[in-house]
């Protein structure tokens, strides 16, 4: 038995790593005493698959995981008991079967909504975003092993939107590639725009709203 879970990763757990959130859940898994399977070998590991990795300091209300079981169990028992094992920030959303799914490894699209600050306007941000968007290429240096690439990201954005301005703080919604053809960060892309606005802009939040596999234009989510 296989089963999808959507999560989120809130404020108390945003500073953990990929790793250390796995282990979190590995962790609760057990605790729940829910029948995860393992692979065989010297080394059984637990069946668990995880979408494309959130970045340090960024939440989400959009990750996901599969999950196999040896033995049949009601969706809602385990959503049930993995939230009253795992810890604070962490917290599963719905479940489903994944038998009839694509694989999490052919995500290829993530939303974000980025909050940002400084000493211009919602107009002032919608024109810097217009000017970075009708860039051909957009030259980047990503580091990667200790190697130092030059990467051109314009594909990667398929938008910016300027949503709105409160209290200082202007919110912007993306939508960029993710995954092993190719990823972009929104704190690359803000630092992007920071190069068509003379006047800095801050990062206060990052948040990651949902996970895709962007096929034809059309957004397929994982569950």
């Amino acid at each position: 038995m296989k089963l999808r879970m959507k999560f989120e990763k809130a404020d108390p757990v945003k500073y953990i790593s990929h790793l250390d959130m796995m282990r979190a859940f590995e962790r609760a898994f057990r605790r729940g005493g829910l029948p995860l399977a393992f692979s065989e070998g010297f080394t059984p590991h637990p069946r668990l698959t995880f979408a494309p990795a959130l970045s340090v300091g960024v939440t989400s209300s959009g990750e996901y995981l599969d999950a196999e079981f040896y033995e049949d169990i009601p969706a809602e028992e385990v959503i049930s008991r993995l939230n009253s094992s795992l810890p604070e920030g962490l917290k599963v959303l719905k479940a489903g079967f994944s038998d009839d799914k694509y694989d999490l490894s052919k995500i290829n699209a993530a939303s974000y909504t980025v909050a940002v600050s400084g000493d211009f306007s919602k107009e002032d941000m919608e024109q810097t975003v217009k000017e970075l968007l009708n860039q051909k290429q957009i030259i980047v240096d990503k580091v990667s092993k200790d190697k130092v690439r030059k990467v051109d990201i314009a594909p990667l954005i398929h938008c910016i939107n300027v949503l709105s301005e409160d209290d200082g703080e202007v919110l912007l919604r993306m939508e960029v590639a993710v995954g092993q053809g190719g990823s972009v960060s929104p704190d690359m892309i803000i630092k992007e725009l920071g190069k068509y606005l003379s006047e800095e802009i801050k990062v206060k939040h990052i948040h990651r709203e949902n996970l895709f596999l962007k096929q034809e234009g059309i957004n397929l989510p994982p569950l």
